[in-house]
């Protein structure tokens, strides 16, 4: 491998019209607050001590480059940045804050009628220009605008219009961090800089500008091979920040598509749209879909190799045909799919169309075990589950909401066994999906409840299921809640088959729905009962109020409340309003037969 390197100030290779251009496989801007601060305080440093007489040198690291002809153009070069995006999009973010201070200035000098500063402000103005942002190149005897840096595809145009000082609309995690580092360089630029005295403004300016270009140092890597490079890539990291399992993945498939340039762009855009979320989300998304897929979890350090060597066989030879060249465009569009459907999961979302016969309850249901619950183990089962009709669908979210309440909520039970089954499963449905029951589910699940969560531990368990006071989560207490009282009707007829709703438009949201008190929580005066207190906050003295109902009546009397509970629109309510009176027997007497039900409702049958 031929490599040339240069130790030289950052100013250096921005000097002499540079052409910096990231490749497909680079992965977009990564900096966060930390990198960002720790470029900001070296920054701070170096302007301070060149301010007082002594500079210093500060080492950014290497970068890393395949150089190119360009074609056309006399002893010019491009460079392909292989590694270093990161330090180079900085330094031309800080340059263009430069450049919006000297903006500044220019204004403020002609307001002040001061031509010289103006004049000085706009000729160093033009030269940051030509030097960080565009310059004009001849091209085969034609003149045309080239971009001194241009990012991936998926950030450059963000890039392009947020450092000509536009305010382009951020679409992606990465376009959130370049504008995060664009606004926190400009303020520190211009904390450093600014004065009321233009003079002393410029002289600011000026010592940044020598920051650039004499503090802050660099050692560029020239190559010369572009299959290297690729090999580089996978193995460097940009100032600690490693590479992502998305990162890596995109580079791979990238680099075996080299030579079949229509499916390489084609994949390069998939990619794209793949890794627009945080990279921490795109890794259990990635994992999610390995385990749907496998039926078993990827190593905790291995998913690059176990997803390519699942995904991506065609890893293993050395070149491709087009045919193979077909496929990775393909298995990549189908992974960008099962993207996308996580996204809609993890929100909560339902990621069928809209109809009959599943309802509005039914798609509530996917929203509470995921965004109310916090339950995320179905997951794979979920994604397999959508190559299935949305009416089998809806069963499975059924089902796997009462089962996780059960047992991991109330029960405390450990979920590595439900991962086996949800992982099994799922394999199940990708083998043979349209000849797919749910019996298997239903059976190993229940086999589970009747070994680790019976209903005498079940019913044990719902004891310590208490209104929490103080802004605790009564998350789970509200769920159990509505639940009871969505399957209310169908317990009362008879629980026969299937837990199900009977009443179906009535839909009992998280945030329309509020905890009451049948025994006043914060009772006194007359109202006070000391017998009582000791179970105000247990569920046989709890009930739902709906949007629709009378929620102000938190520390009257039942006789108060009584006539309230019987107009109000849960079923559970109208029971509560027969009773005539409400002592510790009737409060213990609802909350056995609350357990009774939940035994009932929370089966897998």
């Amino acid at each position: 491998m031929r490599v040339d390197p240069e130790y030289a100030a950052v100013g250096t290779f921005f000097q002499n019209q540079p052409m910096f251009r990231i490749p497909k496989y680079q992965r977009g801007y990564a900096w966060e607050k930390d990198e960002i601060e720790d470029f900001l305080h070296d920054l701070d440093k170096s302007f301070h001590a060149r301010k007082s007489g002594k500079p210093r040198n500060h080492f950014m690291g290497g970068i890393v480059s395949v150089q190119h002809k360009l074609v056309g153009g006399v002893a010019k070069h491009w460079y392909e940045l292989v590694d270093g995006q990161q330090r180079l999009a900085t330094f031309v973010l800080m340059a263009t804050a430069l450049l919006r201070n000297y903006e500044r200035i220019i204004g403020q000098a002609k307001t002040n009628g001061d031509p010289v500063n103006q004049a000085i402000a706009e000729k160093r103005h033009a030269k940051l220009v030509a030097r960080f942002i565009e310059f004009e190149q001849e091209i085969n005897r034609v003149i045309s605008t080239q971009k001194v840096m241009a990012l991936s595809k998926a950030d450059d145009l963000f890039f392009s219009s947020l450092i000509r000082n536009q305010t382009p609309a951020k679409e992606r995690d990465s376009h959130t961090r370049l504008k995060y580092a664009s606004d926190q360089i400009l303020k520190k630029v211009t904390l450093l800089a600014e004065d009321f005295d233009l003079n002393f403004y410029l002289d600011g300016l000026e010592v940044l500008e020598q920051n650039i270009d004499d503090d802050f140092s660099i050692l560029h890597i020239v190559t010369y091979d572009q299959k290297e490079a690729y090999t580089l890539f996978q193995v460097l990291n940009d100032r600690g920040k490693s590479l992502t399992e998305g990162d890596l993945l995109r580079a791979k498939t990238l680099e075996m598509l080299e030579g079949h340039h229509q499916q390489q762009n084609a994949v390069e855009a998939l990619w794209d749209d793949i890794l627009a979320d945080p990279p921490r989300e795109t890794e259990e998304f990635l994992r999610w879909i390995f385990a749907s897929h496998e039926g078993m979890r990827p190593g905790s350090t291995t998913l690059f190799d176990d997803f390519l060597r699942v995904f991506y066989p065609q890893t293993a030879q050395a070149t491709i045909s087009t045919d193979e060249a077909d496929k990775i465009y393909i298995r990549t569009q189908e992974l960008q799919k099962e993207i996308s459907d996580c996204r809609k999961l993890i929100k909560g979302e339902w990621i069928f169309p809209f109809g009959q016969p599943v309802t509005a309850w039914d798609r509530s249901r996917l929203s509470l075990i995921v965004n109310e619950l916090k339950n995320k183990n179905s997951m794979p089962l979920l994604l397999a589950a959508a190559q299935l009709d949305h009416k089998k669908f809806t069963e499975i979210v059924h089902i796997m909401e009462r089962f996780m309440f059960r047992y991991v909520i109330i029960c405390n039970q450990h979920h590595s066994q439900i991962l086996d089954i949800v992982q099994n499963e799922a394999l199940t449905i990708r083998r043979n999906p349209s000849g797919y029951t749910l019996q298997n589910l239903k059976t190993k699940l229940q086999e589970l409840l009747d070994t680790k969560a019976d209903d005498t531990f079940f019913k044990t368990s719902l004891s310590a299921l208490r209104y929490r006071e103080n802004n605790g989560s009564n998350k789970a207490l509200k769920y159990f809640l509505i639940t009871i009282e969505d399957h209310l009707r169908w317990y009362r007829d008879g629980a026969v088959s299937e837990p199900e709703c009977k009443d179906k438009s009535r839909v009992f949201t998280f945030a329309d729905t509020t905890i009451e008190h049948i025994y006043p929580r914060n009772a006194h005066g007359a109202f006070y009962d000391g017998g009582m207190e000791d179970l105000k906050n247990t569920i046989g003295n709890l009930t739902i109020m709906g949007p629709s109902d009378n929620s102000t009546v938190g520390n009257d009397a039942f006789l108060v409340k009584r006539p309230i509970f019987k107009q109000s629109s849960p079923t559970m309510n109208h029971e509560i309003a027969n009773s005539t009176q409400w002592n510790r027997q009737e409060v213990l007497r609802r909350e056995q037969e609350l357990k009774d039900i939940a035994a009932k409702v929370f089966k897998i049958k």
